[in-house]
């Protein structure tokens, strides 16, 4: 019985390996790929910090890119246990591309630091789907707020957005104190919390949002009226991609554009 368990999870896994095809590279955890301003990176810092999962986070996670199209056309896999992690941390990993300096990236094209009052414009359009039969993740973009100090020791407050919300996600986003009821440029209705340095936004109804795009300038204005950041904080960069929560599954990110000056 023992032995036809372990025979079932080793096909699993190995089924559920992505392999890269003409044009494209497999891109394991912790190894940067950087094309132009945006740069990719898998990261299980979760099952890092999970004694239990700290050898499976080497293999769990990984990217396939496309040379031609990056950052269009990048497909994130996790593969973790059928459940959380529990040790308090939530996710097993975030696996992310991202535009800019966000948190320590360094593209292959520098993008320079903005002060959030000199932003004239700061966008991202998107495009994505997701395999989540046996398993769930959070699609997130987000970015960090640097104060204005140097050098920066510590970010100010990370932001982010959440295109999709599996349950064990809700239940935290719930249990953090309300920031507000905030409306982008497009009409559609988001709720705001905060825990700690952690500023959430989640669509109301947790509906996923799987394309179209985010004016983040105008939801920083709006922040600048609730307190929570200030003119003279620094915006580096941005990031986006899929937080695994638990089980197999997969983000394929169609399309990814930013325009921040």
């Amino acid at each position: 019985m023992i032995l036809a368990a372990v025979i079932v999870v080793a096909a699993m896994l190995w089924g559920t390996t992505p392999s890269a095809g003409v044009g494209q590279m497999k891109v394991p955890p912790k190894t940067p790929f950087t094309k132009g301003q945006y740069y990719l990176y898998v990261q299980p810092w979760g099952g890092e910090s999970y004694a239990p999962t700290r050898m499976w986070s080497r293999n769990a996670d990984s990217a396939i890119v496309d040379f031609k199209h990056f950052p269009a056309n990048t497909l994130i896999s996790w593969r973790w246990p059928p459940f959380p992690p529990r040790n308090d941390v939530g996710v097993w990993a975030y696996d992310a591309l991202s535009y800019g300096n966000y948190d320590g990236s360094s593209p292959e094209q520098p993008v320079v630091p903005i002060k959030v009052k000199d932003l004239k414009a700061l966008a991202q359009s998107f495009d994505w789907s997701m395999s989540n039969r046996f398993g769930d993740g959070n699609v997130l973009t987000e970015f960090y707020i640097d104060p204005p100090t140097v050098p920066v020791t510590a970010h100010k407050v990370e932001i982010g957005f959440f295109l999709h919300v599996p349950d064990n996600t809700r239940r935290f986003f719930e249990s953090v104190p309300l920031v507000g009821h905030y409306v982008d440029d497009r009409g559609r209705h988001w709720t705001v919390r905060k825990g700690g340095t952690f500023c959430m936004f989640a669509p109301d109804g947790y509906r996923d949002i799987p394309s179209g795009g985010l004016d983040m300038l105008h939801a920083l204005r709006w922040l600048r009226s609730k307190g929570v950041v200030g003119g003279d904080d620094i915006f580096p960069g941005l990031a986006f991609g899929a937080e695994a929560v638990q089980g197999f599954g997969q983000l394929r990110v169609n399309r990814w554009q930013v325009v921040m000056k």
